[in-house]
């Protein structure tokens, strides 16, 4: 089968990544055991390191992966992890700053859906420069009360709100994956080479953003069916 050690790079990184939970140890096994072999049967730089990457990025979608896990104990507060976020939110909250924050953007009379294009420019913006818990950390604070005020549902913009994050992984210049793969690949592979092989993984991940956005029950309708 043509491109089936992409494939395998593929599945393996799905199947780690239900194991592992982190987007970094799962691109940098894939690239130190993968890279090498596909590299040896005469596959391009771009092409094997692409899906390595791309697969290592989804890696935040699949459960247990560690960011949701952080993401869902922010919109219920029980880990110390999140313990100066929460006092962040507080602080926010006793000054007036989310409520003003809220009837401010509410007051500008801009649609919903402007408000949640808005914000997820700020994330892809962020991502480039930021690391994932830090984004969250310093986001979601502020977002909460802007999402809830107009009756967003919370589980459709924490969709979009990690899509935004996979996205910031896979960013040049300096997207958190993009240096894993740089710090595990042989010297073969350049910068430029992995630059060019994660453009079209971002290309689909903005695709799916886009697909979420305009179609929420890709987002919603297995929590609904759970009940």
């Amino acid at each position: 089968m043509p491109g089936r050690l992409a494939m395998v790079a593929v599945v393996a990184g799905t199947v780690f990544s239900a194991i592992s939970g982190s987007t970094i140890a799962t691109t940098a096994m894939l690239g130190s055991l993968m890279l090498p072999v596909m590299l040896s049967r005469g596959y391009h730089p771009t092409i094997a390191a692409g899906p390595i990457m791309a697969i290592g990025a989804v890696d935040m979608l699949i459960p247990p992966s560690a960011l949701t896990v952080l993401l869902g104990s922010l919109s219920c507060m029980t880990l110390f992890i999140i313990l100066g976020a929460t006092t962040f939110a507080q602080i926010l909250s006793f000054s007036g700053a989310s409520s003003g924050l809220v009837q401010y953007i509410t007051g500008q009379g801009l649609s919903t859906s402007l408000i949640v294009v808005g914000m997820m420019l700020m994330l892809i913006f962020l991502g480039i420069f930021v690391d994932q818990v830090s984004m969250m950390m310093i986001t979601l604070p502020i977002f909460m009360p802007v999402v809830q005020a107009p009756g967003i549902d919370p589980i459709w913009f924490g969709v979009m709100f990690l899509i935004c994050m996979q996205l910031g992984l896979l960013l040049p210049p300096h997207g958190l994956l993009l240096m894993t793969m740089r710090g595990v690949a042989p010297p073969s592979v350049t910068m430029g080479h992995i630059f060019i092989a994660v453009v079209p993984y971002v290309v689909m991940s903005l695709v799916l953003l886009a697909a979420v956005f305009w179609i929420p029950q890709i987002a919603t309708w297995l929590p609904q069916l759970i009940g």
